[in-house]
């Protein structure tokens, strides 16, 4: 894997680390920290859509998207959309 993808898959999992920053406790957030360093892209995001379906966490579109562009990318779409396929979508009022 070069520079660039290592780095784009790094920030890009951490982002959604961040932005699941309610959702997960801090030992989860440590656990893909540790993934994400060991360059085990793959595995975090895995572990990360499974937790999320253990809980069934409401997940809004736009990160849903996120975790589908991550998954395509890694060639692991339906082992993470499987999962996540379990977790109700926001409902942002909008509709």
């Amino acid at each position: 894997m070069d520079f660039v993808t290592h780095a784009d898959l790094t920030g890009r999992l951490r982002g959604l680390v961040i932005l699941l920053a309610d959702d997960l406790t801090s030992e989860q957030a440590a656990l893909i920290d540790e993934l994400i360093d060991a360059s085990e892209f793959g595995l975090a995001l895995e572990t990360l859509s499974d937790w999320l379906a253990e809980h069934r966490t409401p997940i809004p579109e736009d990160l849903r998207v996120d975790f589908a562009r991550l998954a395509s990318q890694m060639d692991i779409s339906d082992r993470v959309m499987g999962s996540l396929s379990r977790c109700p979508l926001v409902n942002d009022g909008l509709n």
